[in-house]
């Protein structure tokens, strides 16, 4: 009788302290959504210019994912990378196909960003080594190729 008795009021503390907990809710109370026009209003303003003209071929409503735009700062120097996987494109085939999807990448020089180099790839990965920039291209199988920033353009290494 003693361990029923004492079953029994273990049993309701544990279900009286599961009433006490609360939910882990994320700050604002709903799910953020990933796909965001706001990462693309973030883009440097010639940046922002050449990826809205995408619009139209995409069928409108155009947005990235957080990943969409990656920075790398070296002195003189600010290259971004942007992933069109990351990209939100009605029309998929328009920035993808059976070697990847667009990549391209801008760098910044006295304060003008320019487009350099523009690829379809599995994905890309900028990196900064010696005060060398490269840029590592990965296809579809799993091979890589590094490319190597000479100033003006990337180079084979």
């Amino acid at each position: 009788m003693n361990l029923r008795k004492l079953t029994c009021t273990l049993l309701s503390g544990v279900i009286a302290s599961l009433a006490l907990v609360q939910p882990a809710l994320p700050h604002s109370g709903t799910a953020q959504d990933p796909w965001s026009p706001a990462h693309l209003d973030m883009l440097p303003a010639e940046i922002r210019a050449d990826v809205r003209k995408w619009d139209a071929a995409c069928g409108g409503s155009i947005a990235a994912a957080q990943h969409f735009a990656l920075y790398l700062t070296v002195p003189g120097a600010e290259f971004v990378a942007l992933h069109f996987d990351d990209f939100r494109c009605r029309s998929g085939a328009v920035l993808c196909n059976s070697a990847g999807c667009l990549h391209q990448v801008y760098v910044a020089t006295a304060g003008r960003y320019r487009r350099v180099l523009a690829v379809h790839a599995f994905d890309i990965r900028l990196s900064s080594a010696n005060d060398q920039v490269f840029v590592e291209l990965m296809d579809v199988n799993g091979n890589r190729r590094t490319l190597r920033w000479n100033g003006s353009r990337f180079v084979a290494r």
